[in-house]
């Protein structure tokens, strides 16, 4: 029982498994997994952390190392906090040469594409739980307006809806942000070359629409309000000119210099060459979302919710999430990442639903259904996916089911997501006006899974393992 864990001891056991403080980058979380960037993986301890009372999994991914613990989480972190002086996403070391400490992996196309996906992955993790927010805000104001018609027109939703946009808008610096404390550089650095992309020079010269340059180069005048990959690309340059000009500047001009250099230099490549090409890479990506949601929307939904419960346990889910943040900016939708998200959070509720109407035991039955309730309104799989349905096995087929079917319906009905939001039943607003497609197919997704999974899980007399 979770009533009976140390959190305090249980917090040093874990840091000391996976190789102590100075083997620690950074430490962040999400709903369920203590997520660690370690130095070196290899030092960490993955047999005795996977033994250790609490701990449901430990999975390495994305250049991420997690240790899964549900609803433990919130207590360990803090202690983790509290007694290491760690800080969410904070760097323990400011070594802009850790790579020269840190373990060593030979360069393959694999190894190369993996870099990559932590990299975007991680830079955009921090701003989530921002998007979520003002996405969910988002949908307070709309539900508000369709009670009050006369809303819309208040300086109260005005005001709000400010709030609800702010973190959509200003994306650019909560991902320079991010992906700083990912590279191990100096974030405000970073920002300051994703805010020059929105401040009031630079928006004033798109707006007018007449050719300039910089220096005598040409810039390609786009607007980059609410997007992602040209901070990405920022954060990246910056990281390296950061890194050259400590080295070559002496160490009495480095605090005048360095910042200096590197904010000036980013952005005359940022404005010239380094942002355009994150914007027209974006713009192509709008093309396959579009694509996908409009022509092969019912088959990528499902093969996605189908294949989620495994992209889950390999920690892979999250490498989906920029794409789902860039989707909802271009084209302004997303058919297909979010709603299979959420049909895979209901497959694995209704797998354990129909766990506990096969169990014989009101023990079982009872944690069953209390994991169920946990997948489907709180938006939590991991408990059931390690605790219920994957020692059991066939309740996995069950998941995998009612999540392609929940995909087909959603396609079929065209379900889109128009704001971002947790991939719980009580998002079902950020559908807005497809709201009604997306109900049917979390419905058919829990009664496909609970379905198959009775029928196929044989009768259970033992309890769930914990």
């Amino acid at each position: 029982m979770a009533e009976s864990l140390n959190y305090q001891q249980m917090s040093k056991d874990i840091v000391r498994l996976v190789g102590g403080v100075e083997n620690i980058q950074s430490v962040s979380h999400c709903m369920t997994r203590l997520r660690f960037v370690l130095k070196a993986e290899s030092k960490a301890d993955t047999a005795s952390l996977k033994a250790m009372k609490g701990v449901l999994g430990v999975v390495s991914a994305g250049g991420q190392y997690m240790i899964i613990l549900g609803k433990n989480l919130p207590p360990v972190f803090e202690a983790v906090q509290k007694q290491f002086n760690l800080s969410e996403g904070q760097n323990t070391s400011e070594n802009l040469d850790a790579d020269l400490v840190a373990e060593k992996k030979p360069l393959t196309v694999k190894s190369a594409a993996l870099a990559v996906l932590g990299y975007v992955s991680s830079s955009v993790s921090p701003m989530i739980t921002g998007l979520v927010a003002g996405g969910m805000l988002k949908v307070v104001l709309l539900l508000i307006t369709l009670v009050r018609a006369d809303f819309s027109s208040s300086a109260t939703y005005l005001l709000l809806s400010g709030v609800a946009d702010a973190c959509f808008y200003f994306m650019p610096i909560f991902v320079a942000y991010g992906a700083a404390k990912k590279l191990g550089s100096t974030p405000i650095y970073a920002m300051i070359c994703a805010a020059s992309l929105l401040h009031g020079n630079y928006t004033s010269l798109v707006a007018a629409g007449e050719p300039v340059t910089l220096l005598g180069l040409p810039v390609r005048l786009m607007s980059y309000s609410s997007s992602l990959l040209p901070a990405l690309l920022l954060t990246l340059f910056a990281y390296y000119m950061e890194r050259l000009f400590n080295k070559i500047i002496p160490g009495i001009f480095k605090s005048l210099l360095v910042g200096l250099c590197t904010i000036t230099v980013t952005m005359i490549a940022g404005f010239v060459v380094l942002a355009p090409a994150g914007g027209y890479l974006g713009n192509y990506l709008a093309v396959v979302f579009g694509f996908l949601g409009d022509t092969v929307g019912p088959i990528a939904i499902a093969v996605l919710a189908a294949c989620l419960p495994w992209l889950v346990m390999c920690g892979m889910h999250m490498a989906l999430v920029p794409f789902m943040t860039q989707a909802l900016t271009n084209p302004g939708y997303d058919a297909v990442f979010r709603p299979a998200f959420i049909l895979h959070n209901m497959a694995e509720g209704g797998a354990c639903i129909g766990v506990a109407l096969r169990a014989k035991t009101a023990e079982l039955r009872s944690e069953a259904l209390g994991i169920a309730f946990g997948c489907i309104v709180a938006g939590v799989t991991e408990p059931a996916i390690y605790g219920i349905n994957l020692p059991r096995k066939s309740p996995m087929i069950g998941v995998m089911a009612g999540g392609a079917a929940g995909g087909v319906v959603a396609g079929l009905l065209g379900a889109r997501v128009y704001v971002m939001g947790y991939s719980t039943i009580l998002a079902l607003p950020i559908f807005q006006q497809t709201i009604l497609a997306a109900a049917a197919a979390v419905v058919v997704a829990i009664a496909v899974a609970a379905a198959v999974t009775f029928i196929l899980n044989p009768e259970q007399n033992t309890k769930a393992s914990s």
